[in-house]
């Protein structure tokens, strides 16, 4: 707790208990809004959406192929606009949750992106906000550099575009981990699937594409190693939005963004930051372990736990 915060909350107990006259609880006397400016309630939602990492050849190759595997481990698909199957030419591919998903692109991926590189994205909801352009994060310094840049992402339908999302990000040139925070658009829902969704959820995005057949159901935390740089601004974008601290290790930070935890842990002895565990719900008990070139998965009971340390070992 501030001081600042402290000097506050013992500022509204004097006044209620002025001249030491017990009263009745009356809520008019305190100053709601202002406490929550304090202690960051009046900022942003924010849930985690998604992730993805770029593989080596080898590890995407045994992951695309491996039919048995992938029809018991998770749906997957190509992607928008049709959610179709994967085939040999598929370059990037999306296993599907209830209200999660990771995306795993190869090597020759469609945007040229370099193996090793990874991102997570978080959705962000103003409470009483409908989607619109001109909408901003709540955070708790307005005039902070932090998620002070943005973008617009259309989609096309027919002959028309829908807005999907606006997402905003901070300055952070030449990461290896990108994160980013997007309000989306409900009408993005309508013109996917042709029914009127009055608002945006992860659930509804994946109602059709989800299996709950296969045993993910989804993601419940995730373990990253970062440069200082990129430990500085992932801390401070998650503090500014005002994430909760479930815990603190020396350096080592575990932040709250909604139902998943994210862990970050500086270090001066890599070249970029890396996603280097992701920790999954299963929907059933299973006790497997397999491994998809470097990448290994290890279930334990109703948990699946991805290493991908030797992802980054092959590609320093």
């Amino acid at each position: 707790m501030t001081v600042r915060a402290l000097t506050l909350l013992v500022v509204i107990f004097l006044a209620s208990c002025k001249d030491n006259v017990q009263k009745s609880y009356d809520g008019s006397i305190i100053d709601r809004a202002k406490i929550n400016e304090v202690f960051g309630h009046d900022t942003s939602h924010v849930l985690f959406d998604h992730l993805y990492v770029v593989l080596d050849s080898l590890s995407y190759a045994q992951l695309t192929r491996h039919t048995s595997w992938r029809d018991t481990y998770a749906a997957m698909d190509k992607g928008l606009p049709n959610f179709e199957s994967i085939d040999s030419i598929t370059t990037t591919c999306y296993l599907r949750g209830h209200e999660h998903f990771i995306e795993l692109l190869g090597p020759d991926n469609e945007y040229n992106e370099p193996v090793g590189k990874s991102g997570i994205g978080f959705s962000l909801h103003n409470q009483g906000e409908h989607f619109h352009l001109g909408v901003l994060p709540k955070i708790k310094q307005a005039e902070s550099p932090y998620l002070s840049m943005s973008d617009t992402v259309d989609m096309p339908f027919g002959e028309n575009n829908t807005t999907w999302f606006k997402a905003f990000y901070s300055p952070s040139e030449g990461t290896a981990l990108h994160t980013w925070y997007a309000f989306y658009n409900p009408a993005f829902l309508d013109s996917l699937y042709q029914t009127e969704h009055p608002e945006y959820s992860r659930e509804a995005f994946l109602k059709k594409s989800y299996g709950k057949k296969q045993l993910f159901g989804g993601i419940k935390s995730i373990k990253i190693s970062c440069t200082v740089r990129d430990y500085e601004r992932i801390a401070q974008e998650m503090r500014q939005l005002g994430c909760k601290l479930i815990a603190k290790e020396g350096n080592s930070l575990t932040i709250a963004s909604g139902d998943v935890f994210i862990t970050i842990n500086p270090s001066n002895n890599i070249e970029f930051s890396r996603i280097t565990q992701i920790q999954c719900r299963l929907n059933t008990m299973d006790t497997s372990v397999t491994t998809l070139g470097h990448i290994t998965i290890i279930n334990k009971g109703q948990e699946s736990i991805w290493n991908l340390e030797n992802l980054y070992k092959e590609n320093p």
